[in-house]
């Protein structure tokens, strides 16, 4: 994540809450209480209906006291009307992948990361954030996989395994217990990050993943 965050309070004036977007250029704030907690997020899109003239046409568009959310927008002074709230959050303990899958499902580039105890804005997570991870280098992918992955799969036997990771693509040669095995180091080493893809399987003892023969009298 990163930090620190770019911030508003709930007072601050729209022209305020727009120029700080720009001079950061950034695609959406945090609004925090004085406490620290999160209230919730303003984002560009938020400031399009004030700027597109949508609090001019309230009285005069058919239908559009519907639009709750615009018209509020439009009508925006503070940061406090502008902003969704509650906003999606995420825990400082969350993974890459989690971040990665709720930003891609909400079609957001930014996501909070605040305390689960006290609801405070720890922190912010944003695409750049998430590429960040490709830049790992290879020796620091292998010594992770060796030092961790490998221990905890079953059938895995880290000193008949050698690991060598090129472009961040992994390969593990030598022999597992049985297939099976294969198959769990395989999606072990996938959920490393900065690996992109898994290249060389390693061999198995035994195959146990064939259907049982049916006995005959």
């Amino acid at each position: 994540m990163t930090t620190p965050v770019v911030t508003a309070t709930e007072a601050m004036p729209f022209r305020d809450v727009a120029a700080l977007l720009c001079a950061r250029d950034i695609g959406a704030m945090s609004v925090v209480a004085p406490t620290g907690q999160l209230l919730g997020v303003v984002s560009r899109p938020d400031l399009i209906p004030k700027a597109a003239g949508l609090a001019v046409a309230t009285g005069l568009c058919p239908g559009f006291r519907s639009r709750r959310r615009e018209r509020r927008r439009a009508l925006a002074r503070t940061a406090r009307e502008l902003m969704t709230a509650p906003a999606l959050t995420i825990a400082p303990q969350a993974t890459v992948e989690l971040a990665a899958c709720l930003m891609r499902r909400q079609r957001i580039g930014r996501l909070p990361v605040t305390s689960p105890l006290t609801g405070r804005l720890a922190g912010i997570v944003t695409r750049s954030d998430l590429l960040r991870i490709y830049r790992r280098s290879g020796e620091e992918i292998r010594a992770e996989i060796e030092a961790e992955v490998l221990h905890r799969v079953r059938g895995a036997d880290p000193r008949r395994l050698t690991v060598s990771v090129h472009n961040g693509v992994v390969s593990v040669s030598g022999q597992v217990e049985a297939r099976s095995a294969v198959a769990r180091l395989v999606s072990a080493v996938l959920a490393v990050e900065g690996v992109v893809g898994f290249d060389e399987r390693p061999g198995f003892d035994i195959d146990d993943c064939y259907p049982p023969v049916p006995v005959t009298f």
